[in-house]
């Protein structure tokens, strides 16, 4: 199991009353350096160029921006960020990770994200498609830019005589620049997407019974291709010393929730297609991708207790959301998520011997 953070490039997570409702950069910075010290295995930036929590009228930090400064000031934890295709050309998009990896010098995740907020389209100048068309233009966005990075050969003549092999241009890509592909959505469309062109598929937070669903689903379709899958899910993580702890601090949450953000954000989703948000509820709504449901909210134990069932179910991944990355992280890492890597070394030494 891989565990990563959500940088937080609009503010606070939860559309609450009482969060920050913009980006700190600094903050950025910092949690990514502390996340490295601490062993979390990636950092993960959304991209959105209006603020998708709070609302049209906050700010965003850009993702890519915020990803580059990371890397030149960190050495090995794993960045991954969140392309729309359609706002950035794909030629574009392969100097951008050619130019990034250069300075992290790793290798870089990309999150296909395919938008579902018709106002940010309009703003950038990038037509408006349906559920579908924009699966569409995402899947010929993938073809190009593996295209770039690995550009097939052009055969020379004819097939009854061909005369040689002709290598295409690289344009001064390296083609080891090319990332690691996560597709995210819940929809056919999505899990088809990651089958067929993704390294791993993410998921928002949802109950134990669909999330296997889902994870089989996905499993068998890239194993008709001959292809396997990775899966990540988001998670909205509170870890205290007691169970009531993080209950009480988790009711705190949601009798705080911001409602005419909530509704606003509802009457935008509802008007996308977007399959991943249509039935959430209310209290669901106050975190932007059901963090709650993935069952990361109790104790310290009651977590350690609760990774391994996720793991058990096929997921592979969790990128963890939380109130206060600065604050939280810390003790996530040091209770929870190094005992269970410690259990884990213990078992494959003693399988060993």
């Amino acid at each position: 199991m891989e565990f990563g953070i959500w940088l937080p490039v609009y503010g606070g997570w939860l559309r609450s009353l009482d969060a920050p409702t913009g980006p700190d950069v600094a903050a950025c910075l910092a949690i990514a350096q502390q996340a490295e010290a601490l062993g979390f295995d990636f950092l993960y930036a959304s991209e959105n160029l209006l603020n998708c929590i709070h609302g049209p009228s906050e700010s965003v930090a850009d993702a890519w921006s915020i990803l580059a400064a990371i890397a030149a000031v960190t050495s090995k934890v794993g960045l991954c960020g969140a392309i729309k295709p359609g706002f950035r050309s794909p030629f574009l998009v392969a100097r951008m990770l050619d130019t990034l990896s250069k300075i992290a010098e790793r290798r870089l995740g990309m999150n296909i994200v395919c938008g579902w907020w018709k106002e940010e389209f309009d703003l950038s100048g990038v037509d408006w498609l349906d559920h579908d068309g924009r699966y569409d233009r995402a899947a010929e966005f993938l073809r190009s830019l593996y295209g770039l990075f690995q550009p097939p050969a052009e055969i020379i003549g004819d097939d009854d005589a061909p005369i040689g092999i002709q290598q295409p241009p690289t344009f001064g890509l390296d083609k080891s620049a090319m990332p690691e592909v996560w597709i995210a959505g819940h929809s056919d469309r999505a899990m088809r997407m990651a089958a067929e062109w993704g390294h791993c598929l993410f998921l928002n937070g949802m109950g134990d019974d669909e999330l296997k669903r889902r994870i089989e689903a996905v499993r068998q379709e890239a194993n008709s291709w001959g292809r396997t899958v990775l899966i990540a899910a988001n998670a909205y993580v509170i870890a205290t010393e007691s169970s009531e702890q993080a209950r009480q601090r988790w009711k705190s949450v949601v009798g705080r929730r911001n409602p005419q953000t909530i509704d606003f954000f509802r009457k935008v989703i509802g008007g996308s297609g977007a399959a991943a948000w249509a039935s959430l509820g209310e209290e669901q709504m106050v975190d932007s991708n059901a963090g709650f449901e993935l069952g990361l909210i109790g104790s310290f134990d009651d977590i350690r207790s609760r990774i391994p069932k996720l793991q058990a179910m096929g997921l592979d991944r969790i990128v963890c959301q939380f109130d206060d990355p600065m604050r939280d992280a810390g003790p996530f890492m040091k209770q929870v998520i190094r005992p269970l890597r410690d259990n884990r070394t213990l078992a494959v030494e003693g399988q060993m011997s």
